[in-house]
Protein backbone atom coordinates (compact mmCIF):
# COMPACT_ATOMS: atom_id res chain seq x y z
CA UNK A 1 0.00 0.00 0.00
CA UNK A 2 1.10 3.53 -0.93
CA UNK A 3 1.42 6.46 1.63
CA UNK A 4 -1.67 7.92 -0.20
CA UNK A 5 -4.06 5.11 -0.18
CA UNK A 6 -3.22 4.48 3.66
CA UNK A 7 -4.20 7.71 4.51
CA UNK A 8 -7.48 7.69 2.40
CA UNK A 9 -8.15 3.99 4.63
CA UNK A 10 -7.60 5.84 7.53
CA UNK A 11 -9.64 8.60 7.79
CA UNK A 12 -12.84 6.94 6.89
CA UNK A 13 -11.63 4.67 10.39
CA UNK A 14 -11.00 7.41 12.72
CA UNK A 15 -13.80 9.48 11.73
CA UNK A 16 -16.73 8.38 9.49
CA UNK A 17 -18.34 12.02 8.96
CA UNK A 18 -15.02 13.43 7.52
CA UNK A 19 -13.76 13.52 4.45
CA UNK A 20 -10.48 14.24 2.37
CA UNK A 21 -10.26 17.23 -0.06
CA UNK A 22 -7.01 16.67 -0.89
CA UNK A 23 -3.47 14.98 -0.15
CA UNK A 24 -0.63 17.26 -1.84
CA UNK A 25 2.73 14.77 -1.93
CA UNK A 26 5.75 16.67 -0.77
CA UNK A 27 9.65 14.92 -0.88
CA UNK A 28 9.23 15.43 3.11
CA UNK A 29 5.52 14.89 3.93
CA UNK A 30 2.23 14.96 3.04
CA UNK A 31 -0.25 17.45 3.63
CA UNK A 32 -3.63 16.66 4.18
CA UNK A 33 -7.09 18.36 3.98
CA UNK A 34 -9.91 17.00 5.39
CA UNK A 35 -13.73 18.41 5.51
CA UNK A 36 -16.71 17.72 8.14
CA UNK A 37 -20.13 18.33 8.92
CA UNK A 38 -19.26 21.59 9.81
CA UNK A 39 -18.57 22.95 6.00
CA UNK A 40 -15.19 23.96 7.07
CA UNK A 41 -11.61 22.11 6.19
CA UNK A 42 -8.52 21.26 8.24
CA UNK A 43 -5.22 20.33 7.62
CA UNK A 44 -2.17 18.82 8.74
CA UNK A 45 1.09 17.30 7.96
CA UNK A 46 1.99 14.15 7.73
CA UNK A 47 5.72 13.33 7.92
CA UNK A 48 6.75 10.79 4.94
CA UNK A 49 8.77 8.83 7.21
CA UNK A 50 5.91 8.35 9.72
CA UNK A 51 3.26 7.12 7.02
CA UNK A 52 6.05 5.00 5.46
CA UNK A 53 6.53 3.65 9.26
CA UNK A 54 2.66 2.92 9.33
CA UNK A 55 2.44 0.79 6.54
CA UNK A 56 5.00 -1.84 8.56
CA UNK A 57 3.99 -1.53 12.37
CA UNK A 58 0.61 -0.88 14.22
CA UNK A 59 2.32 1.76 16.73
CA UNK A 60 3.29 3.85 13.55
CA UNK A 61 -0.06 3.06 12.22
CA UNK A 62 -1.81 4.24 15.43
CA UNK A 63 -0.12 7.57 15.55
CA UNK A 64 -0.67 8.89 12.12
CA UNK A 65 -4.45 7.57 12.54
CA UNK A 66 -4.23 9.43 16.12
CA UNK A 67 -3.01 12.89 13.57
CA UNK A 68 -5.29 12.08 11.30
CA UNK A 69 -8.18 12.12 13.60
CA UNK A 70 -7.05 15.56 15.82
CA UNK A 71 -7.20 16.99 12.52
CA UNK A 72 -10.59 15.64 11.91
CA UNK A 73 -12.18 16.71 14.96
CA UNK A 74 -11.57 20.39 14.08
CA UNK A 75 -14.64 19.62 11.53
CA UNK A 76 -16.89 17.65 12.74
CA UNK A 77 -19.99 19.23 14.88
CA UNK A 78 -20.79 17.34 17.53
CA UNK A 79 -24.63 17.18 17.55
CA UNK A 80 -26.65 17.44 20.80
CA UNK A 81 -28.96 14.48 21.70
CA UNK A 82 -31.42 16.74 23.76
CA UNK A 83 -30.59 15.91 27.73
CA UNK A 84 -29.68 18.60 29.58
Amino acid sequence: MDGRRLIESLVPEVAPNASIVEIEEYERYYAVTIAGTTGVTAGCQLPREAVNAAEHTSSARQRVAATLKRCADDVIAEVPDGRS
